[in-house]
């Protein structure tokens, strides 16, 4: 701290002084002393301080003897004894202090000075107190659900509310770009998803393969023409353009357009019972559109698409979820971006139940995990170094030196939170409000200067975090094992279309699974999301017009001329089965010659 000028020094040391002297017990430190200077209006907390005279011509009293110092060899003692650990950022908290003293004595006059809002973190190499973490909730079962078909648990999520409003909005979309009247009814969208949903099964180069004679699809072409299709795609819309606000304007919405159905999906996913265990992880929906909602991550499979934000529980059901807009896009607390996200998608779990919440280090932090832990959530999460305040930790290359597996940890008396390094072939940190040490156990890596596969010991956290953190990785699997993979130049949004009701025939998967009567046995993905699709299509009962004029009764009742295909000839394993049209009789005897000697000539071979 800089000096006082000579002119204001002696004011200076006689009001210090005379603080001092009120003192009966208990020290005052240079903040507090500068703040009772400067601001005497706020000194409720040295009313009960004494009128005690001491002689303030004693310079020992202003100005301590740094040698000479009693409780300083009280610390040293303790210090080397090992009940507490050293704090090497004391003189720097001290100066901050001082500086946030001088400023809100600056700031507010005459006015009392502000509170300081600094927490002081306690970190301590102790034992961690282990709360009660007993899950006092239970995941609830309807059995009675076991007897629905694989479409009414699809419709749990896209039911009719669903298929209504995208007919409407379709209708509307179609009519400001068309003054004629597009009409599509609600059966005509669900054929138009159970053909989605085949071709999310059965995957050709383009749609059109499926109408097409060569590779015709009968299940698809006989349920929809390809040309009503068409028109279906071209003009399928969400939500009204007219009632978007205009770019740069307060309140712009950049996913306007699919804003709605996004929301619905949602409202139906967070009615099913929750699962004890729950991670919030990042998700990819792949798309190279050139816009600026796509982002790239060059260590996904997926590196480029629209990044989503979920809540999944251990079994992979997605329970919420929330597209990401990019920066500045939303307003972000003191928390930071990330933490927003966790604490928006928290909101759907029950309080004060001992839910178990899972997130990686691009999410976590001590204040997030006080946050979750004040509202009755539990929380497991890795963290990065520097969202560490203050936690001084063993250095990496010490653990190195030691074996593989070992690890160190601090606890945060205020917050009862433990931080965890454990080093295996890189240092990790985790941090976690229920999960410590014990009970560690072990676990098989491969490597060494061996090559072989040798025990590495973890603590329980680790374990606890490996076990139950791959609930959104586990829905990402499943959406990619039947995705619907339509190319869309013009709407960007058709991609997000698509992955919603991916991932609402997975979470009715899911949910079939949980509700499934005793010995009953479970259906596969494939088998679920065949019959969804047949289902759509066959429900849609739609009447596809021939081309040409009506057929009359007469014509209804002749037989039908049936379209001949020229298909090759067709080899048998010892004779010629048929011959090419348009060819005499002394030429197929002659290529049928030609074949048998060849035949034979590959049986000597």
């Amino acid at each position: 701290m800089d000096q006082p000028s000579p002119s204001t020094s002696k004011t200076v040391e006689d009001e210090y002084s005379a603080v001092q002297r009120r003192l009966r017990t208990r020290p005052v430190s240079v903040a507090q002393a500068l703040n009772f200077i400067l601001c005497p209006e706020d000194n409720s907390d040295l009313e009960d301080l004494s009128d005690e005279d001491e002689d303030p011509s004693d310079p020992s009293f202003l100005f301590p003897d740094p040698d000479n110092n009693p409780q300083e060899e009280e610390i040293e003692e303790e210090i080397e004894s090992g009940r507490i650990e050293a704090d090497d950022h004391n003189s720097e908290d001290d100066h901050e202090d001082v500086e946030i003293a001088r400023q809100n004595a600056t700031s507010s006059g005459t006015a009392a000075s502000k509170p300081n809002k600094r927490r002081d973190l306690a970190w301590r190499k102790v034992d961690f107190v282990q709360p009660d973490a007993a899950w006092k909730d239970h995941l609830i079962i309807d059995q009675e659900m076991s007897g629905k078909t694989p479409l009414e648990f699809v419709r749990l999520f896209f039911d009719q509310g669903v298929v209504n409003p995208i007919r409407d909005q379709t209708k509307i979309y179609a009519l400001q770009k068309d003054p004629e009247e597009f009409g599509v009814s609600s059966a005509e969208v669900e054929c138009f998803l159970g053909i989605l949903a085949f071709t999310g099964i059965v995957k050709m180069p383009s749609y059109r393969s499926y109408w097409s004679n060569e590779t015709r699809y009968p299940v698809i072409a006989d349920g929809m023409s390809r040309d009503r299709f068409e028109q279906i795609k071209k003009h399928l819309h969400f939500n009204d353009n007219l009632t978007q606000k205009p770019r740069g304007d307060h309140g712009h919405d950049k996913i306007h357009k699919v804003r709605p159905l996004i929301e619905m999906i949602r409202d139906n996913f967070m009615k099913i019972p929750p699962e004890e265990h729950q991670a919030v992880d990042e998700k990819i929906v792949p798309t190279k559109q050139k816009i600026s909602l796509k982002q790239y991550n060059p260590k996904k499979p997926d590196k480029w698409g629209y990044k989503f934000i979920s809540r999944a529980g251990e079994s992979g059901f997605a329970y919420d979820f929330e597209m990401y807009t990019c920066k500045g896009s939303v307003d972000v607390s003191d928390l930071g971006v990330g933490a927003d996200f966790v604490l928006r998608l928290a909101r759907g779990i029950p309080k004060h139940k001992n839910y178990k919440l899972f997130f990686d280090n691009w999410f976590s932090s001590l204040d997030l995990a006080q946050t979750l832990s004040d509202q009755g959530i539990l929380t497991l999460a890795t963290v990065r170094a520097n969202r560490l305040k203050g936690c001084a930790l063993e250095s990496d290359s010490k653990l190195k030196a030691r074996e593989r597996g070992s690890y160190d940890w601090r606890v945060e008396t205020q917050s009862n939170a433990i931080v965890v390094k454990w080093y295996d072939n890189k240092p990790v940190h985790l941090i976690s409000t229920y999960a410590a040490l014990d009970p560690e156990d072990t676990c098989r890596r491969w490597g060494g200067k061996r090559k072989e596969y040798a025990d590495v010991k973890r603590p329980y956290c680790v374990k606890e975090y490996n076990h139950f953190m791959g609930g959104v990785d586990l829905a990402d699997m499943l959406l990619e094992l039947y995705r619907i993979d339509f190319k869309s130049r013009s709407k960007w949004y058709m991609r997000i279309f698509f992955f919603l009701f991916d991932l609402s025939v997975v979470n009715g998967w899911l949910l079939n699974r949980r509700c499934l009567a005793a010995g009953q046995k479970p259906m596969n993905l494939l088998q679920l999301k065949t019959d969804v699709a047949r289902a759509l299509l066959s429900g849609a009962s739609l009447a596809t017009p021939k081309r040409g004029r009506p057929l009359s009764d007469a014509d209804t009742n002749s037989q039908k001329k049936k379209k001949l295909y020229l298909s090759p000839p067709r080899f048998d394993k010892t004779r010629w089965t048929g011959a090419l049209p348009g060819l005499d009789r002394e030429q197929t005897e002659m290529q049928s010659m030609c074949t048998s000697s060849f035949q034979s000539e590959m049986r000597k071979m």
